[in-house]
């Protein structure tokens, strides 16, 4: 029987010890107005809401918090992707892990780092002076 393909796992790599998931900050996204995000208020608490019409990030984060957050020296931050990004998504990858320099944390996977096989819309970037040399 096959193995059943968490939606998580497009996103996360757990091939060596780092641990690594990609993530992306909402400030990048509100930077570029996206199209996709959007904010809404909520009766019940009166506060305002904004998220990724897209799913790209599941979160749906207090518009508030977020400014406050902003203020600061480290900013809001950064929340896990959710699903496939699109080309416009200024993802990048964190590392739960540093390691010790031993092979257990050197990684195995150095293609996680670009975009995903599945992202149809992504163009992945390749060097030109390999192929003139």
């Amino acid at each position: 029987m096959g193995r059943t393909v968490r939606r998580a796992d497009v996103n996360e790599c757990r091939r060596c010890a780092t641990y690594c998931d990609r993530v992306i900050a909402p400030s990048a996204c509100v930077a570029q107005s996206c199209p996709f995000l959007y904010a809404y208020d909520d009766p019940l608490d009166g506060r305002r809401y904004m998220g990724c019409m897209q799913g790209v990030f599941s979160a749906e984060i207090d518009v508030e918090l977020f400014r406050q957050a902003e203020r600061t020296r480290t900013g809001y931050g950064h929340v896990r992707l959710a699903r496939t990004p699109l080309a416009r998504c200024a993802f990048t990858v964190e590392q739960a892990y540093r390691g010790d320099g031993t092979a257990d944390y050197r990684c195995v996977n150095p293609r996680f780092f670009d975009w995903p096989d599945a992202a149809p819309d992504a163009v992945r970037a390749f060097d030109l002076r390999d192929r003139c040399s």
